[in-house]
């Protein structure tokens, strides 16, 4: 019995001789299923096309079913058509048994009249064309008939895709389309290329005049299954028919676009307009249950709006007058010559849309208020914001100079602007609606603006790039808001990029965090270097002339960055990390986790001391029956008479220890305190001493202990700063401290030993 394949490519086949095919990839699929060793498939007949290039092979495909029932017809053996020719860049695939479920899923969209081929990739033909051969093809074939046959070709848990015609026009919708409403839209063109663009656009934003425009309808159908939609219109009858069968009533729909008074002049510039129909239907799958939303559009730029209603019987022209008939006298044939071509609709860039297409489709969007708009700032924000993460606050109190423009994300346009207000239009531009907010304004000063100590408050996450030991220490002290702080921040020769994590429920503080950080450098044997700059003045952050970093570096410290917020949205470590870049590009990351300090508030002062040091005191106690001790180094804040102890280098190896006395010798202690200066820019440096007591001793200090205070004190007034003596006993820690001739103790937890 002859196979029938009408309705493959529009032409007409004839039967050939497989020796006869011209195509070397049908050659080869001839061989293949002529090959009694392979089950893949099995050579029925070979064709030509008389009217174009086309060549086809028809092929038995052996689908290997087993018990389990079949949810859709989908047969041992399907025949199936393989047509190579004319553009293709690899063949279509066409099941051509005449009752083959044309509701499939993954069956591409085609005229009415015509077969749907296979959807077999999710790559561009032309992309997987090197790769293509005979066998490849016809397994993908059969996977694609097993899948279907049991329904699994589109899992559950995938979204009801609509299925989109190939199309050289291109619909670009707003980013805040409402597919659930009949909104009122326009349609134009940026240019006159014939193949430039659509573009939809809120009436309220019409373009300037001149601009080529259309007469637009958006239509909302009822719902209907996804794959029910199974051909596409090449005509205005044919598009009136298709949709007729959803339960839409076009003629209906059109009618409601054109104007009452057909007389006025703005109606008569309608009317003359070509007419594009966009029509969104809702799509639900087997079980009848809501999905996604397939909007599609149709055009013929020479068909207007005064064609299609004369063509539908609504209006009548004659004698240079238009007017509405009282009854509607279609012209069906007149209906059947009036072409339609169906645009690809593409969705506006919306912050949803940049969720999915950054793969953070389920990442949580908390509201932002993001300090210090420069390099790092600009550019880590917008890839925020091209990650989906858009809605938030920017605060900055400078503005765009022209050497910024070497690292920041704005244009030379921008040049002289604030910089928080800048950002804040790009990303309103990028979504075309208002989502940034930007403040000029500086963080850590009393006369902050109320609006942008609002935007703190209210923010559910607040984000320093700032690199201002000022902002940091304000925000780390501040009690206007709740919300963690995550400080970014590249090192001084730009080679790494530090972050700085409070956690939720900010246990760990700014202060805090920023103290540990430079004793992580002090401690650390791979960031000995972190902060030096061999060959340059340091003279101020990246808003100074004198940096020297290249946007190539900045960009990769600004994607680092992006990425890193978004993973710790949700995170309650209080933490930081340490991304560093060598000379071939490679990323090395240190990772440090901040556990609370021990608090003493001492009179006027407020010492903090670091787990890592009490850990270290107390193992040096539990490790031995004498005494032992050393010195402490930390940080400071004079301004908040804070101190911060990080650091507890052990017993000088000079040092006379005894059960019930110690002498802490000075050899190598020089060196020590100098390499810590050096390693972290004097930021750490000597704060006191520490000693145990022996088992069974308390850490009440002896008369000896309160005098070796006194001398560490008169040495640390110069520097404004109090003596302190950290003594490690049965009951636990005991802070000593003497400032100005007062002498202040506290104790900490007890020792669990």
């Amino acid at each position: 019995m002859a196979t029938d394949l009408s309705g493959l490519t529009g032409a007409s086949f004839r039967e050939i001789a497989s020796d006869d095919l011209s195509d070397d990839g049908l050659r080869a699929l001839v061989e293949l299923a002529s090959l009694e060793s392979y089950e893949g498939c099995s050579l029925v007949s070979c064709y030509r096309s008389a009217d174009d290039p086309a060549e086809a092979v028809v092929v038995q495909v052996y689908i290997e079913l087993g018990q389990a029932e079949c949810l859709n017809d989908v047969r041992e053996w399907e025949p199936v058509a393989m047509v190579t020719g004319g553009h293709r860049t690899m063949p279509s695939v066409f099941p051509i048994r005449s009752d083959f479920p044309q509701q499939l899923p993954h069956l591409n969209l085609n005229l009415r009249g015509l077969r749907r081929s296979l959807c077999l990739f999710d790559a561009p033909a032309e992309d997987i064309a090197h790769l293509y051969n005979p066998a490849m093809l016809v397994e993908r074939v059969r996977w694609w008939m097993k899948k279907s046959a049991y329904g699994e070709l589109h899992g559950e848990d995938q979204p009801l895709d609509p299925a989109l015609a190939p199309s050289f026009l291109t619909l670009f919708l707003p980013p805040d389309f409402d597919r659930a409403a009949s909104r009122s839209y326009v349609a134009f063109r940026r240019t006159e290329h014939p193949y430039s663009p659509i573009i939809l656009c809120p009436s309220a934003c019409a373009p300037n005049a001149g601009i080529p425009q259309y007469a637009c309808s958006h239509i909302l159908t009822k719902s209907t299954r996804h794959g029910s939609m199974i051909d596409l219109p090449s005509n205005l009858s044919e598009l009136i028919e298709i949709y007729g069968e959803l339960g839409v009533d076009l003629t209906s729909e059109i009618e409601k676009i054109l104007p009452a008074d057909l007389t006025d002049p703005e109606a008569r510039t309608l009317i003359q307009q070509s007419l594009l129909l966009l029509i969104t239907t809702p799509l639900t799958d087997a079980g009848r249950r809501a999905g996604a939303t397939t909007t599609r559009a149709f055009l013929n730029s020479k068909l207007t709006l005064l064609d299609v209603a004369k063509s539908l019987g609504l209006v009548a022209q004659g004698g240079g007058e238009i007017a509405r008939l009282l009854q509607k006298q279609p012209d069906f044939e007149l209906q059947k010559s009036q072409q339609v071509l169906p645009l690809d609709v593409v969705d506006g860039f919306s912050p949803s849309l940049a969720r999915r297409t950054s793969g953070y489709a389920e990442a949580p969007t908390p509201t932002l208020a993001a300090i210090g708009l420069g390099a790092l700032g600009s550019q880590a924000v917008m890839n925020l914001a091209r990650m989906g993460q858009s809605t938030c606050s920017l605060i900055d109190q400078d503005f765009i100079a022209p050497h910024n423009l070497a690292r920041h994300a704005a244009s030379g346009s921008w040049i002289g602007y604030s910089k928080a207000e800048v950002v804040g239009e790009e990303i309103c531009q990028l979504f075309q609606t208002k989502l940034a907010t930007g403040f000029h304004a500086a963080v850590g000063y009393e006369n902050m603006p109320p609006p942008a100590l609002e935007a703190l408050s209210t923010a559910e996450r607040v984000i320093d790039f700032s690199a201002s030991v000022r902002a940091a220490r304000w925000l780390a002290a501040s009690t206007d808001f709740e919300s963690p702080v995550s400080s970014y921040f590249v090192n001084p020769s730009g080679t790494a990029l530090v972050a700085m994590h409070e956690g939720i429920g900010r246990r760990g503080r700014g202060g805090e965090i920023e103290a540990a950080y430079y004793a992580m450098l002090v401690e650390n044997e791979n960031l000995q270097d972190h902060l030096a700059t061999p060959g340059q003045v340091q003279l101020g952050s990246c808003r100074n002339l004198s940096v020297t970093i290249p946007q190539a570096r900045m960009a990769i410290f600004a994607g680092l960055a992006a990425e890193d917020i978004v993973a710790t949205h949700e995170s309650e470590e209080t933490s930081i990390k340490i991304w560093s870049l060598n000379a071939t590009g490679a990323v090395t990351v240190e990772r440090q986790h901040i556990h609370p300090f021990d608090r003493f508030d001492l009179g006027d002062w407020k010492v903090l001391v670091s787990s890592s040091v009490r850990a270290a005191v107390e193992t040096a106690r539990a490790d031995g029956a004498v005494e032992t001790g050393g010195i402490l180094l930390g940080s400071y804040d004079l301004s908040r008479r804070t101190l911060f102890i990080t650091v507890a280098l052990l017993s000088p190896t000079d040092s006379k220890t005894d059960r019930s006395y110690f002498d802490r010798g000075v050899r190598g202690v020089r060196h020590s305190i100098g390499e810590a200066e050096r390693v972290s820019r004097r930021h750490v440096t000597y704060l006191g001493e520490w000693h145990t007591h022996p088992s069974g001793a308390n850490s009440n200090p002896s008369n000896q202990d309160l005098d070796l205070l006194t001398w560490i004190a008169q040495r640390r007034q110069p520097f404004l700063m109090p003596g302190v003596l950290l003594i490690c006993g049965h009951d636990g820690l005991r802070l000593v401290l003497q400032w100005k001739e007062r002498t202040i103790e506290g104790l900490a937890a007890t020792e669990r030993h």
